[in-house]
């Protein structure tokens, strides 16, 4: 806590005593002067970093340079030649060009990225979404060359990067999970055998997938080996891995997300829940927040599964956390978490 206070000072020499007020600061058990006080208020504000690149493009990167500019940041952007004039571009403190149109020859080019920060001076990257915002290997080759990643760590994108995997750290968390199979027998024939199991309808979705991609409802079992080929077709094509996983699925559902922030002490927090259940394609078209019609319980519950979630990975940074849920019921399961801002 802070307190201001003004002394009286009485300089004795002189007959007729002027009053002169000195501010003062009580900060931690000591009084300092109005000069320290702001020395230390000023070293508290200081922040992480003199200079950040932003890997992306856009209107995410216009925020990310605003808000660092508010900061006291230097920013340094990157662009291809198609965004020589972009707004981004004309925005940050410094502007280098890494390749041509196509985001494979620019935005995607890692090393390329690397070479700017080391140019630049750069001390950390902000990836912002998409291109290399989720990316394990490109987290990682920048914690070996000490470039902090504006992000979670490497450790906990594998570990979210894979449906299977994260179901699995999601129930020894307590988190609870569609009903399905998400291991890795990946046998034609097994796989029909617990669908079979599960009681159709179900859904496979490729273990690696996301936006829809490699995701079929199978309505009956005699479609089953069609839709199974069907699904790791895209897959492949898609994410360059055929492996899927088969969940029940819900006729009725709902899809609610949980914004989460957490820090590297171990504290997690949420921000509440948004519905996003108003889709085509399997993509977003409205988010609601706060989702309707949903129980107080319930609300708590989202929250408080989806800090358990990114606690059980160690996560750091800002994240979502999504959760299907059966309409009738309100009975929620993890589906997956995005390890990035959203």
């Amino acid at each position: 806590m802070t307190i201001l206070r003004a002394c009286l000072h009485l300089p004795a020499s002189n007959y007729f005593a002027r009053s002169v007020y000195r501010a003062s600061v009580y900060r931690g058990n000591q009084w300092y002067s109005s000069a320290a006080a702001a020395a230390v208020a000023e070293n508290e504000r200081k922040p992480l970093f003199d200079k950040i690149l932003i890997a992306n493009r856009g209107e995410i990167a216009c925020r990310v340079i605003s808000t660092a500019k508010r900061l006291g940041i230097k920013t340094v952007a990157i662009y291809s030649e198609a965004d020589a004039q972009a707004m981004h571009v004309k925005l940050a403190d410094e502007a280098y060009l890494i390749g041509t149109a196509p985001a494979s020859d620019s935005y995607l080019q890692a090393d390329r990225i690397i070479n700017v920060v080391n140019q630049s001076g750069a001390q950390a990257i902000h990836p912002g979404y998409g291109f290399l915002s989720e990316n394990a290997d490109f987290a990682e080759q920048l914690g070996k060359q000490g470039i902090t990643f504006i992000g979670p760590p490497e450790a906990a994108m594998r570990a979210m990067g894979s449906k299977s995997e994260s179901k699995r750290i999601m129930q020894e968390a307590g988190v609870p999970v569609v009903p399905g199979y998400h291991g890795e027998n990946q046998d034609p024939e097994f796989l029909k055998q617990q669908a079979d199991q599960i009681g159709y309808p179900v859904l496979i979705k490729a273990v690696l997938g996301g936006g829809g991609k490699g995701m079929r409802i199978v309505e009956k079992p005699q479609d089953f080996a069609m839709m199974l080929e069907s699904s790791r077709r895209e897959a492949l094509k898609s994410f360059g891995d055929d492996n899927v996983l088969v969940e029940k699925y819900l006729t009725k559902p709902r899809h609610v997300e949980v914004q989460v922030f957490a820090d590297k002490l171990g504290n997690v927090v949420h921000l509440f829940e948004r519905d996003c259940s108003v889709q085509r394609r399997h993509q977003k078209i409205i988010e609601e927040a706060p989702a309707p019609d949903l129980l107080p319980e319930i609300r708590q519950q989202l929250g408080a599964k989806a800090v358990a979630a990114a606690k059980a990975v160690n996560y750091v940074g800002a994240g979502t956390v999504e959760f299907i849920m059966d309409d009738e019921t309100q009975q929620f399961y993890f589906m997956e978490m995005n390890t990035r801002l959203q």
